[in-house]
C-alpha cells in the first residue's frame, strides 16, 4: 500500500475543552504520491477513516492536489458564532 500519513485534531466546544466532551475530529490525510490513481487511494483510506459515520469531506476544488484530503466527523455538532472578521 501507499504511504498514507494523518494529523488529527479533537474538536471541543469553545466551553467544554476537556477529553470527555469531545464533539468531532478533523483529520488532514494525505498519500498516494507517485500513484497512478491517488485519488481512488484516498477514497479508501476515508472510507475506513470514518467507518461508516457521518463526516464532511474537503478536497482541492481544482483537484490540482489530489494527494490530500480534509476529513471532519461533528462539524454539525459546533457552537458557531457570528462572523466579524475575526483574525488569528
Amino acid at each position: 500500500m501507499e504511504k498514507i500519513e494523518i494529523f488529527e485534531q479533537p474538536l471541543f466546544n469553545m466551553d467544554e475543552k476537556d477529553s470527555s466532551n469531545e464533539i468531532g475530529r478533523i483529520a488532514i490525510i494525505r498519500g498516494g504520491v507517485g500513484a497512478s490513481n491517488p485519488k481512488a487511494i484516498l477514497d479508501k483510506v476515508v472510507s475506513e477513516y470514518v467507518d461508516h459515520e457521518a463526516y464532511n469531506q474537503f478536497v482541492e476544488i481544482h483537484l490540482d492536489n489530489p494527494w490530500v484530503r480534509v476529513v471532519i466527523k461533528g462539524m454539525d455538532k459546533l457552537q458557531y458564532e457570528p462572523f466579524n472578521k475575526q483574525h488569528i
